[in-house]
């Protein structure tokens, strides 16, 4: 209904485009709302993920793979109001001002299909495409990494947002409960562990060579 407001009434304010974010914000599960507007506003936005693809960067089939294949069950209709929500959140990558968006992926993601092959082949072309814009950023952790004694991301996911007012906050979720570190020296630490991971991952070239070979498009 918003949407068709703002096309037929909305005279270019956008108010009604507005007031739709609020209405999405319902729709998120309730350890992730509070983070969702940080996310909205980030300067800077750096993700690191050990077992699927982050949110942002995700596909409208692939976020309903892993939504409508999650327990307990949920309605179908759920199932979509959460879709729409997340597919919502890809507003960041053409925000302005641009927002600079990272993420580094355990190499396992890229090996995890989820429903179908096909889905997962279309969520891999879609993160090259996502690479070649100018605001992002993608590494591969190899999963031959430990082997060179030392692994930084071993403990696990984490999202690091600098906020508008240039605070520094991490995300963390696990199980459906969510963790938000604003204390500063608590954060800088995490900061820190965030910056040896990228060290240890591969370059954006690199990783981005995998991915195309991964999704069977692979540059000659």
């Amino acid at each position: 209904m918003l949407v068709k407001l703002e096309e037929v009434i909305g005279g270019g304010l956008r108010l009604f485009e507005k007031a739709r974010r609020f209405v999405l914000l319902d729709k998120y599960p309730p350890q992730f709302k509070n983070f969702a507007l940080m996310e909205a506003g980030a300067v800077t936005l750096s993700a690191y993920e050990t077992y699927v693809v982050n949110g942002l960067f995700q596909t409208e089939e692939y976020a309903r793979a892993l939504i409508g294949g999650g327990y307990p069950k949920l309605s179908e209709e759920k199932v979509e109001e959460l879709v729409e929500a997340r597919i919502a959140r890809k507003a960041l990558f053409d925000r302005d001002p641009t927002a600079m968006i990272e993420m580094i992926l355990d190499e396992a993601v890229l090996r995890r299909p989820f429903v179908s092959w096909d889905i997962h082949r279309d969520q891999l072309r879609s993160l090259v495409k996502d690479a070649a814009r100018d605001n992002v950023s993608i590494q591969v952790m190899s999963l031959e990494r430990g082997l060179r004694g030392g692994h930084a991301g071993a403990r696990g996911d984490m999202i690091l947002v600098e906020t508008k007012e240039h605070h520094h906050v991490v995300y963390m979720e696990i199980e459906d409960e969510s963790i938000l570190v604003s204390d500063p020296l608590k954060a800088s630490q995490l900061s820190h562990r965030y910056a040896k991971i990228r060290t240890q991952a591969l370059s954006p070239d690199d990783s981005l060579s995998l991915i195309q070979r991964l999704s069977g498009e692979e540059q000659q």
